[in-house]
């Protein structure tokens, strides 16, 4: 066992209130205290914190907070579904990329009986989870800022008997997802931008990208990859006009004067898939009791009804800009608007704006 190794079985354990000198560490490990100071300053580059104390030695204060494939697998029921692996990254370009990739391998999801294939067993109900994204993505090509400690940033591949019917609704699931996941952990009422975004403490604390994989023998969408990105603690790398949108739980807590609590990585992401599970079964069951709690909570949380916006078209599509009021969201989860001529007219995609900047 290397040094690092012994200090740190040797520091684990300690009882509360404990301390161990290095002079004791390097009699324990039978090396110097030059290379005792070596393996603490290695823990602490690996996110260790470690107090050192003069005449007391070191304890550790708290462990790093890295994702862990088995935690977080242990925290999941699949309710009798197949797959359900977890699948860990310390950097990748993007989780919702890797999930396509693991779907072009799988080829087709299911049989024409409905029935998954061996591949689409192996495949459904996967998650991937990664600690920094080099090329996080967000919703009409635009990126996501995935820094190391700084959120979680994860995707779940999904493959429902008979496809994905309403992509929408499976993004409006993932926003209750995230809601119901940061109130219970961390104790925040968050609201929900339609349809892809939620909010905490004014900012943008949530994105969410759903991309569909399609079946071109069938012409139907065979599994859905739902992305997530979190932001837990103030992002360093955020400078300038975006600071004004993107915020975190973190700054949010800070602003209401309430302490961090602390929460792990594991915790978040299996609270949120888990949450994604009950949905995603209830719409392939037809559940409409869970179906219905679940479009009742995002209206509830909608943080646009009966506030006056721009309503941009995506790029590509006829029609220009204009002012309405938002309604509702309906059961298909379009948004509800009415225009300045009194027209009621139902989005089902397109950009929303409550000020000059848009939160997206």
């Amino acid at each position: 066992m290397s040094t690092k190794n012994n200090v740190l079985q040797a520091l684990n354990s300690l009882k509360d209130g404990e301390f161990l000198s290095g002079e004791e560490l390097a009699s324990s490990c039978s090396v110097s205290r030059t290379a005792i100071w070596k393996a603490i300053k290695s823990l602490q580059d690996d996110g260790y914190k470690i107090e050192a104390v003069t005449n007391r030695g070191y304890r550790i204060l708290s462990v790093p907070d890295k994702l862990d494939s088995k935690i977080i697998s242990s925290k999941l029921t699949d309710n009798g579904n197949f797959g359900l692996q977890v699948f860990t990254f310390d950097s990748i370009d993007s989780t919702n990329s890797e999930a396509k990739r693991r779907a072009v391998e799988v080829g087709a999801f299911r049989d024409a009986a409905g029935n998954l294939t061996e591949k689409g067993k192996a495949a459904h109900l996967s998650v991937f989870a990664a600690e920094s994204q080099t090329g996080g993505k967000g919703r009409l090509g635009r990126t996501f800022v995935s820094t190391k400690d700084c959120g979680v940033y994860f995707s779940l591949l999904y493959s429902p008997r008979g496809g994905v019917k309403n992509p929408a609704l499976y993004t409006a699931a993932a926003a209750v997802a995230v809601v119901r996941a940061v109130s219970k952990l961390y104790g925040e009422d968050s609201s929900i931008k339609w349809v892809n975004d939620v909010f905490l403490g004014g900012k943008k604390i949530c994105g969410i990208l759903v991309e569909g994989i399609a079946n071109f023998e069938t012409g139907c969408i065979d599994a859905a990859v739902v992305g997530i990105g979190i932001n837990i603690l103030k992002n360093p790398v955020l400078e300038g006009e975006i600071t004004k949108i993107a915020g975190s739980i973190e700054e949010a807590k800070s602003l209401n004067g309430e302490k961090m609590p602390n929460i792990s990585k594991n915790d978040l992401i299996a609270e949120v898939v888990q949450n994604l599970i009950e949905f995603y079964g209830a719409f392939e069951n037809s559940d409409e009791k869970i179906k219905s709690e679940m479009i009742q909570e995002y209206r509830a949380r909608s943080m646009l009804t009966e506030k006056s916006v721009s309503v941009n078209p995506v790029a590509g599509t006829n029609g220009e800009s204009y002012k309405a009021v938002v309604k509702d969201v309906d059961e298909e989860m379009r948004l509800v608007v009415q225009t300045e001529s009194g027209e009621i007219r139902k989005l089902s995609s397109g950009e929303v704006s409550l000020h000059s900047y848009d939160f997206v």
